[in-house]
C-alpha cells in the first residue's frame, strides 16, 4: 500500500501544471502543448527502406486529444488526423503505414469505445467522451485517391486535390515532410494555419502533457537512430503582439497561439573520417515565416530556397574553416532538410569540429529573425549511429545580436 500511494502522490505531481511565466523562454525538456517531428522520410520504392516512426505519450492522468498534422518539405499542410489519448497512455505509428495503405493510428474516446477496445483504460487513467470525435475516431483507411495526393505532395509532384506543388522533387521518390502534434479540445478539420484555431474559444488547448520520440529505421541498410519530439510548451499571457512564438506566422504575430519559439542560432559537433566512416547528417526545420500555398510546378514558393545568415565551420582547435570550401547559403533550403555535411552543398575542410549555424533568415541582405531547430546524425562503419539535438544559442523570445557569436 505504502508503494502504491507514493505512485499516485507522484502521478498527482505530474499531472499538476506548472508556472508558465518563468520558463516561457527556456526551451525545457519538460511536457509540452504542441510536438514537432522536425523531419521525416519514407522510401515507398523499397519496402526494407527507410521510414520514420514516431510515438506521443501523454504525462498525465487526465486524458487528452491531439491534432496531428502533416507538412511539405516547404511548409504547406497535407493532412490532418486527430489521436486520442487516455491518462498515461502512449500511441506509435509507422508513416510508412500511412503512405502505404493509408491506415491511421486506431485511438477512439469512451463515446465512440463503448467496449474500451480500441484506447482501453488503464487503472490509473482517465477515459472520456470528446462528442465531436463521433464518425472521426477511430479512423477508417483512407481512400486511394487520397493516398495518392499525400504521394504526390511529399515527392514534389502535383497534387490533383491542391491543385499544384507543395514540395521539391528532389528526383529519388522519398516522402519528406514534418509533422507537428497539438492538444486540441474537439476533433474537426482545423490546422494551426486557420482562423479559430487558436484563441479563447479556439480548437487548441494549453495542456503541457505530452511527450515522445521519432526513429527512422533502415532496415536494408541495418540502421537506425532517434531522438526526442520537439517539445513546445504552452505558456497563455505570456507573449504579447510583435513577441516570437513558435505559430506566430499564423496568427499575424499577436502572441495568441501562447507557444513558446524556439531557438534561431546553434553550434553542434560533426565527424567525417576515423570510425564515423558514414560522416554526419544534419537535420534542420526552419520557419519561412509566411503561410504556404500551393504553387506552380516546377517553380518554388515566393521566399525560398531560404537562405541561412552566417555559419563558422571551426576544427577541434579552435580554427575556422578557411574561405573556401564554404558552404552554400541556401544549404537549407526547405522548412524542413537534411543535409550530408562534407556534401558538394555543404563541404567541410576537416574531418571533425564543431559548427556554428545562424539560421536567421537572410532577405536582400537584411537579417530577418526566425526560429528553427537542428539535429546530428552520426554514422560509423555502415552500421552504427547516434542522434542527439543540437545546442541552442538563443531563443527566438531573446535572441543573439547579428551574426554574433
Amino acid at each position: 500500500m505504502k508503494a502504491l500511494a507514493f505512485f499516485l502522490l507522484a502521478a498527482a505531481a505530474v499531472a499538476v501544471p506548472r508556472p508558465a511565466a518563468a520558463d516561457s523562454c527556456s526551451l525545457d525538456d519538460e511536457p509540452a502543448a504542441t510536438l514537432l517531428l522536425p523531419y521525416f522520410e519514407v522510401d515507398l520504392d523499397n519496402p526494407n527502406g527507410l521510414t520514420t516512426l514516431f510515438t506521443i505519450n501523454n504525462a498525465s492522468a487526465a486524458a487528452v486529444l491531439t491534432n496531428v498534422v502533416l507538412w511539405s518539405d516547404l511548409g504547406v499542410r497535407t493532412y490532418i488526423f486527430p489521436i486520442y489519448l487516455t491518462g498515461y497512455d502512449s500511441q506509435s505509428f509507422n508513416l510508412r503505414d500511412l503512405f502505404n495503405g493509408g491506415a491511421l493510428p486506431q485511438t477512439a474516446s469512451a463515446g465512440q469505445d463503448t467496449q474500451d477496445s480500441v484506447s482501453p483504460k488503464g487503472p490509473y487513467s482517465q477515459d472520456i467522451d470528446f462528442a465531436s470525435c463521433t464518425g472521426q475516431l477511430p479512423p477508417p483507411p483512407l481512400p486511394q485517391a487520397f493516398i495518392a495526393h499525400l504521394r504526390a505532395s511529399h515527392t514534389g509532384k502535383a497534387s490533383a486535390l491542391l491543385g499544384g506543388c507543395v514540395g521539391r522533387d528532389l528526383g529519388d521518390g522519398v516522402l519528406r515532410g514534418y509533422v507537428t502534434i497539438d492538444t486540441v479540445n474537439q476533433c474537426g478539420f482545423k490546422t494551426p494555419a486557420d482562423p479559430g484555431y487558436f484563441g479563447p474559444n479556439g480548437v487548441a488547448t494549453d495542456q503541457n502533457v505530452l511527450w515522445g520520440d521519432f526513429l527512422y529505421v533502415d532496415s536494408a541498410k541495418r540502421y537506425a537512430d532517434g531522438e526526442n519530439l520537439v517539445r513546445i510548451q504552452s505558456f497563455p499571457g505570456a507573449f504579447h503582439p510583435g513577441d516570437q512564438t513558435f505559430y506566430g506566422r499564423y496568427v499575424g504575430n499577436s502572441g495568441i497561439d501562447s507557444r513558446e519559439p524556439l531557438a534561431t542560432r546553434w553550434a553542434t559537433r560533426f565527424a567525417v573520417g576515423g570510425a564515423f566512416s558514414g560522416g554526419t547528417d544534419l537535420i534542420v526545420w526552419r520557419d519561412s515565416g509566411v503561410a504556404v500555398e500551393p504553387f506552380p510546378c516546377g517553380t518554388l514558393p515566393a521566399g525560398f530556397p531560404l537562405r541561412m545568415a552566417s555559419e563558422v565551420t571551426f576544427d577541434e582547435q579552435e580554427n575556422p574553416q578557411p574561405a573556401l570550401p564554404r558552404p552554400a547559403a541556401d544549404a537549407f533550403p526547405g522548412e524542413t532538410n537534411l543535409v550530408h555535411v562534407g556534401s558538394s552543398t555543404f563541404p567541410v575542410a576537416f574531418n571533425f569540429g564543431w559548427l556554428f549555424l545562424d539560421l536567421n533568415v537572410m532577405d536582400q541582405g537584411v537579417e530577418q529573425l526566425h526560429q528553427s531547430w537542428v539535429g546530428t546524425v552520426m554514422k560509423a562503419q555502415g552500421r552504427f549511429s547516434v542522434g542527439f539535438n543540437a545546442t541552442p544559442l538563443d531563443s527566438a523570445c531573446n535572441p543573439l545580436p547579428p551574426a554574433g557569436l
